[in-house]
């Protein structure tokens, strides 16, 4: 190529690239911002998670970013199936922001039929899928009321533990969209009780008399001071009642003296959660740690101070490859505690995978679970024959993964029943898939291997973590 027309390309290239450059930097004005689809939901609980405003200027790279995390905030409230926001351009420095919203289905009156059991794995394989260990009932959840994003909860369950519960919360109630507050009410009554563990397993006493019933209420005020972080203040009161065969069992069951325990309890909690999509995330990080005391205004000697923690983090790969890191972590204080304070390993997310069929009670525990995965298939569908239109869009998608989990648990003072298990270091790793659909609906299938020689399949209803 001639010199003279080498130095017009490299001009030419030049000007291009400065013209991209000022394309990307250019700023925009926000003219207005237009909501649509929110046909009970009100404006302001939208507006609510937006971090721009009519009338700012933002360069128009840095805006479809904001308007991106601003999308994943809508959708986390839970409100809504599909959410959309775009930047309508009215000319080269002013936009307006569309936010288009499809509402999910706010009332549901659902048949309740579950297991008694912590998961669905403990009662197949340690309760011979005994059916009857199941509960059944009904539920009412009427989520988003008066379209502010409030919830109600209405409980009635039969079978192997009567329960009945109230729950209300209201998300916001200023005009700041700050304070919140939550209120529960809950009753249960039990002819079949666990009252103590062997080998890290739970065992129980079924009988035709009442065991035990418990009266358990409370509230919460929940600061949401910005759009990430809140700060949350519990107070809690529970009445434990048991029968004297309890007691005959397990003198320690209630740590009391008496058939009666009764406590109150108090808490803060600080969650900091910058997750894409919490129900199934795959990019982001969050924290959480909580410090509470039981036995405040106690009359049967019942304390316990505890402070726990856990920390996720989400990592996008590229290529539709994705990391993600759990790590947990729980204290409490005195080491000596009646049956019915005991807490630990083997309880919803902090379980080391290939355990799921054991509990390890422990004042003090670590916990870290490591999961690699590659999206398999990914997409939506339309359900156009389904009447109900909050129910015709259908999200999916499938995941491959492999994972390692490890835990130490320190044995509870006094405790015999994790001679298996408690002080020593546990591992876990496996193979699953994992299934994503609406409603914030994840499947997963586990086939996991243990470090005392064990393995299995296991299938679970919630994330990882």
């Amino acid at each position: 190529m001639p010199h003279r027309l080498k130095v017009l390309f490299l001009i030419f290239a030049g000007t291009l690239s400065n013209l991209y450059g000022q394309e990307k930097s250019r700023p925009v004005l926000i003219d207005n911002i237009f909501l649509t689809g929110n046909n009970k939901t009100r404006d302001r609980i939208i507006l609510r998670e937006l971090s721009v405003e009519i009338g700012q200027t933002y360069e128009y790279e840095a805006l479809k970013q904001i308007l991106e995390a601003d999308r994943n905030k809508i959708y986390n409230t839970k409100l809504f199936n599909e959410v959309k926001v775009e930047m309508l351009e009215l000319d080269y420095n002013k936009v307006d922001v569309v936010i288009q919203v499809a509402e999910r289905w706010y009332l549901f009156p659902i048949p309740l039929l579950d297991i008694t059991d912590r998961n669905f794995n403990d009662w197949w394989v340690n309760h011979d899928h005994d059916f009857d260990r199941l509960i059944y009932g009904l539920s009412l959840y009427h989520f988003n009321m008066r379209g502010m994003n409030e919830r109600m909860t209405l409980t009635a369950q039969f079978g192997y533990t009567r329960r009945f519960e109230v729950e209300y919360s209201f998300p916001y109630i200023d005009r700041s969209q700050r304070n919140g507050l939550s209120f529960f009410w809950k009753y249960l009554e039990y002819n079949n009780l666990h009252y103590k563990v062997e080998d890290n397993k739970r065992v129980f006493y079924e009988s035709e008399n009442r065991l035990k019933t418990t009266y358990h209420f409370g509230g919460r005020y929940t600061l949401r001071n910005s759009f990430y972080t809140r700060h949350s203040f519990g107070l809690e009161y529970s009445i434990n009642n048991v029968a004297d065969t309890v007691l005959e069992l397990n003198p320690d069951y209630l740590g009391t003296g008496t058939n009666r325990q009764q406590y109150a309890k108090v808490s803060y909690t600080f969650s900091l959660d910058k997750r894409d999509i919490v129900a199934y995330p795959l990019r982001g990080y969050a924290f959480v740690a909580e410090a509470y005391h039981i036995g405040f205004g106690s009359k049967n000697s019942v304390s316990k101070t505890g402070f726990d923690t856990n920390y996720s983090r989400y990592l996008d790969l590229g290529k539709g490859f994705y990391f993600s890191n759990y790590s947990a972590a729980s204290l409490s204080v005195p080491g000596k505690q009646p049956y019915t304070l005991l807490s630990g390993m083997g309880f919803r997310n902090n379980l080391v995978r290939g355990y799921e069929l054991y509990v390890i009670y422990s004042q003090n525990y670590f916990l870290n679970k490591a999961t690699f995965k590659k999206e398999i298939f990914k997409g939506s569908t339309r359900w156009k024959s389904m009447p109900l239109e909050q129910f015709q869009y259908i999200p999916y998608g499938l995941y491959l993964k492999t994972y390692l989990d490890v835990g130490y648990a320190k044995n509870t003072e006094g405790f015999e029943g994790n001679s298996l298990l408690g002080d020593r270091w546990l591992a876990g790793t496996g193979i699953g898939l994992d299934f994503v659909t609406m409603y914030d609906f994840v499947i997963r299938a586990e086939y996991s291997f243990n470090n005392i020689g064990e393995h299995g399949f296991f299938l679970s209803l919630t994330s990882d973590f």
